[in-house]
């Protein structure tokens, strides 16, 4: 788990979170107290079934961006 605080950037928007933990096929992180896990698809990255509240396309992009360093 890191506790280094990332920032990912949605339009006008940051959103910031740490990686809890992080796999090939899956990302963990906890934005703003709220646990995500994001999987990776055939296509793209999506959420996981487990969150409790869905993330939007367009951040999951940005997130995974910052975590994957492109």
């Amino acid at each position: 788990m890191s506790t280094e605080k990332l920032a990912a950037q949605l339009e006008t928007r940051i959103f910031y979170f740490t990686i809890v933990d992080q796999k090939p096929n899956q990302i963990q992180i906890s934005m703003y107290g709220t646990p995500y896990t994001l999987i990776k698809g055939e296509e793209a990255w999506h959420n996981g079934n487990s969150n409790q509240m869905n993330m939007s396309q367009p951040l999951i992009d940005a997130v995974v961006k910052v975590v994957l360093g492109e």
